[in-house]
């Protein structure tokens, strides 16, 4: 199977998946929601719609472990870190336009500044990628869906007022929508992340 193939399959598989749909119109659902509630406190268009593009990204990874359709997938495309890159593919071909459209219903909504909207754009899909990461190394949705919540939305607030190296964490965009700035620092640890699970995918057992 070649590479575009694959992406293709994978994308299929992704789409074919209740909880994407779900996942997709909660999250740009309740960006509208808090926009509109909070439109005079400048609310950030990341912030909570975040959580959503953490599941989107855990949905992504882990879809096929729960019935074991991986070793399916494996034996129609035995290259791992092809058929892991194709996975990652498909999940931009899904967060890219979601990020966008939840981006740009906040700030339509509460008014904030368009050129803020590309950096925060980049974020939540970079924010996914690293979820389906992390996903892909624990391999089981429930942990890494709370483990990354937990450290999105529990530890890493924690830590960005106490210590300096907080603002280097990958939720430090989160923080402060700087646009790429931010986003560079995110990119960084969606790299790392990206290369060590797809080192654990090609060496260990489906």
């Amino acid at each position: 199977m070649t590479s575009g193939r694959a992406i293709r399959a994978e994308t299929l598989k992704l789409l074919s998946l209740p909880a994407t749909y779900c996942t997709v119109l909660g999250t740009i659902g309740v960006a509208a929601v808090l926009a509109i509630a909070f439109s005079r406190q400048g609310v950030s268009p990341v912030g909570y719609p975040q959580a959503g593009f953490i599941v989107l990204g855990v949905i992504a990874a882990t879809s096929e472990y729960r019935d074991g359709q991986i070793y399916l997938t494996l034996i129609a495309m035995p290259r791992r870190i092809v058929q892991h890159l194709a996975k990652l593919g498909a999940l931009l071909i899904v967060s890219v336009p979601t990020a966008t459209f939840t981006v740009l219903v906040g700030v339509q909504v509460a008014g904030g500044p368009w050129p803020d909207a590309v950096g925060a754009s980049v974020h939540l899909v970079l924010t996914s990628v690293l979820s389906a990461a992390v996903a892909t190394v624990l391999r089981r949705s429930v942990p890494a869906v709370a483990g990354l919540l937990g450290y999105y939305f529990i530890v890493g607030p924690l830590l960005r007022d106490r210590v300096t190296f907080a603002a280097y964490l990958p939720d430090a965009a989160n923080h402060d929508l700087a646009a790429f700035g931010d986003a560079i620092i995110v990119l960084g640890w969606v790299l790392v992340a990206v290369a060590f699970s797809a080192t654990m995918f090609h060496r260990r057992d489906a």
